[in-house]
């Protein structure tokens, strides 16, 4: 007979070493996509408004895994463990949703933000010589 508990993710680890295994691979796709967003927002955000476009976006990403743990909770309580691992699903679909939405903004060329990093820097220069 079954108790239903067959198909948590967590009962696939096992035992602790493994658990942390499994979280070290899953985290990996962290850092990718973190560079990949401050690159997007780099290339797309006027340079005097750099610094607003990426507080914005860690305030967003805040404010989306604290929305998350409520919701996940909020789920679980109501419908039970099982249920609470439809939360992320169900978020992952949104954000490619959103993601393919935004693809057609993200895909064109960023208008020129005018004076490059180097540019800036071969400036400071001059002025210091």
């Amino acid at each position: 007979m079954r108790d239903g508990r067959e198909y948590d993710p967590l009962l696939l680890v096992g035992n602790l070493p493994f658990l942390a295994v499994a979280l070290f691979v899953a985290g990996l796709s962290i850092a990718p996509t973190m560079i990949t967003t401050m690159s997007l927002i780099e290339q797309h955000v006027p340079r005097a408004k750099l610094t607003e476009g990426m507080t914005w976006v860690s305030t967003g990403l805040a404010v989306g895994i604290a929305l998350g743990s409520s919701v996940s909770g909020w789920v679980i309580d109501a419908a039970g463990a099982r249920a609470g691992y439809g939360v992320p699903a169900v978020s992952g679909a949104v954000a490619v949703a959103v993601g393919f939405l935004g693809y057609r903004r993200l895909s064109r060329p960023a208008p020129q933000r005018g004076g490059s990093h180097e540019h800036h820097s071969e400036r400071e220069e001059r002025h210091v010589a």
